[in-house]
Formats: C-alpha cells, sequence, structure tokens
C-alpha cells in the first residue's frame, strides 16, 4: 500500500440541527456548507454522523488518522463515543492519531457550531453558510 493512503468520507453523512431552533434532519455529501439542506441563513449548532469500516489490512509501522480540511466556524470530531478534539476554523487541518479507536464498524460524529455573532473572523466568507467546508478522510501513514 502506498503512503499515505487516503480514503475520502464523503458520504453518506446524516445531519440534524441541534436545539434551541426547530430539529431539521437529512442526508448530505461532504465537504458541504449547510446552505443548500438547513438555508444560506441557519445559525448554529449541527451534528454529522457517518459510518464506516475498518479501512483494511495494515503493516505494523501503519497508523490510522483522521483528517478534518475544516469546518466553518468551529466544531468537535467524535469517533465511537470517543471525544477526539477541537476542530477550530475553516483554514486549519486538523489531524487525530485514531489507530487505537478504530474498530471493524465505526461512527464518526463532528459537531459544527456557527454561532450568531461569531467571535472569529472568516475572511471571504463572512455572510456564507456554515458547516464542514473541508474534506474529511482516513489516512493511512507510517509511523
Amino acid at each position: 500500500m502506498s503512503v499515505p493512503h487516503r480514503i475520502r468520507l464523503r458520504g453518506p453523512w446524516l445531519y440534524e440541527s441541534l436545539p434551541p431552533g426547530p430539529v431539521q434532519k437529512g442526508r448530505v455529501q461532504l465537504p458541504a456548507d449547510w446552505g443548500d439542506t438547513l438555508g444560506a441563513g441557519f445559525r448554529g449548532r449541527v451534528r454529522y454522523v457517518r459510518h464506516f469500516n475498518w479501512p483494511g489490512s495494515l503493516d505494523t509501522d501503519e497508523r490510522v488518522w483522521l483528517v478534518i480540511d475544516g469546518v466553518d466556524t468551529f466544531g468537535a470530531a467524535i469517533l465511537n463515543g470517543t471525544r477526539l478534539g477541537e476542530i477550530d476554523g475553516y483554514a486549519v487541518p486538523t489531524a487525530f492519531d485514531v489507530h487505537g479507536l478504530v474498530r471493524p464498524s465505526n461512527e464518526l460524529v463532528l459537531e459544527v457550531e456557527l454561532p450568531a455573532q461569531s467571535p472569529s473572523p472568516r475572511p471571504g466568507r463572512e455572510h456564507l453558510p456554515g458547516g464542514p467546508i473541508g474534506e474529511v478522510r482516513l489516512e493511512i501513514r507510517r509511523g
């Protein structure tokens, strides 16, 4: 296997807007902002869920990483019930070593929030919808 090997997690993803607003649910392919599904003016928090299987046989020196190329504006990643950490902004890719957490069958959750008054600058996206706007993928890396 060539390293790094990339497995894109484009979809389908299930999404659900979270209270306090009305709950909206559906399916979506990522990356995508939530303009087409929740409306361009939506502000709040949305949970995205994707199931995937073990990425295949690995050499002893290979590890599995989860890479998220960006969310607008804030987010968190949760794999199989374990919170991996925060995702800070759409311009900063985030990577998590998930080798010890990946099982034969997996659930990945992204929680993405764009507050009504975003404290974070969004150059070029000031009036655009939020969401998981960067690619989400697994990478098999050596070491």
